[in-house]
């Protein structure tokens, strides 16, 4: 009698999927691949996942934590149910500090407030980038995820950024800005990069996780809030 598939497994697939799919994107990534990283053979694979479609699917489930005991193999969607997931998730993103702020008028303790906004930035890419690397790579190829992500959600939190940055400065509690687009966008990638990005190149152990957010964090308050600013 045959042996049923493990969940366990499936985990081991979802890992090595988000490392391929990231890695090569959608069209470049291949079944036999993902399954050699996964430790299955190249047919074995099939029991747990129906299709590429579906693997790519269950990327983004078992990566925001959504998978929900599934049947396996795990079905085909339509790459719109894969879009939607993605765009479900995303929008949860935490983003209250921000928010918060922008309906203030003035802050409570500016210094306060600064740091509760990138501290939420930083953590939350710190937690995801494995599949932002997915997307990034994959949305070239998938044009419902350029859509949504590229045109939408980072446009979005880049606009919400620089509204927020541009306000606080006019009524002198930051730095004033030549572009406030080009500060909220420097502001961004600054944490991308030691948050995210540091970790998918040669980079990753020069510095310790630790040590990265609470530098980035402490930087990028002390550049933008005015000298004995509160």
């Amino acid at each position: 009698m045959a042996r049923p598939p493990s969940r366990d497994k499936l985990s081991a697939i979802a890992e090595s999927a988000t490392v391929v799919f990231g890695r090569r994107g959608y069209r470049g990534t291949r079944m036999a691949d993902v399954a050699a990283a996964a430790g299955v053979s190249s047919g074995s694979i099939f029991t747990y996942v129906e299709s590429k479609e579906a693997l790519f699917f269950l990327v983004f489930a078992a990566g925001f934590g959504v998978l929900d005991d599934p049947p396996l193999p795990v079905p085909t969607p339509a790459m719109a149910q894969t879009v939607a997931l993605v765009r479900d998730q995303l929008q949860k993103a935490p983003v209250s500090g921000l928010k918060a702020a922008l309906k203030r008028e003035r802050p409570d303790d500016m210094a306060v407030e600064l740091r509760e906004i990138v501290e939420e930035r930083y953590v939350f890419l710190e937690g995801v980038w494995p599949l932002l690397a997915v997307i990034e790579r994959c949305a070239v190829e998938i044009p419902e995820l350029e859509q949504f992500y590229f045109r939408r959600a980072r446009v979005g939190y880049f606009g919400r950024l620089a509204s927020y940055l541009e306000k606080r400065a006019s009524a002198g509690y930051l730095r004033p800005m030549p572009d406030y687009a080009v500060a909220a966008r420097v502001v961004s990638e600054t944490i991308a990069w030691f948050a995210w990005h540091r970790r998918e190149g040669r980079d990753a152990q020069l510095y310790s996780d630790d040590a990265a957010r609470t530098t980035v964090i402490s930087f990028i308050c002390a550049a933008l809030l005015p000298e004995g600013g509160t």
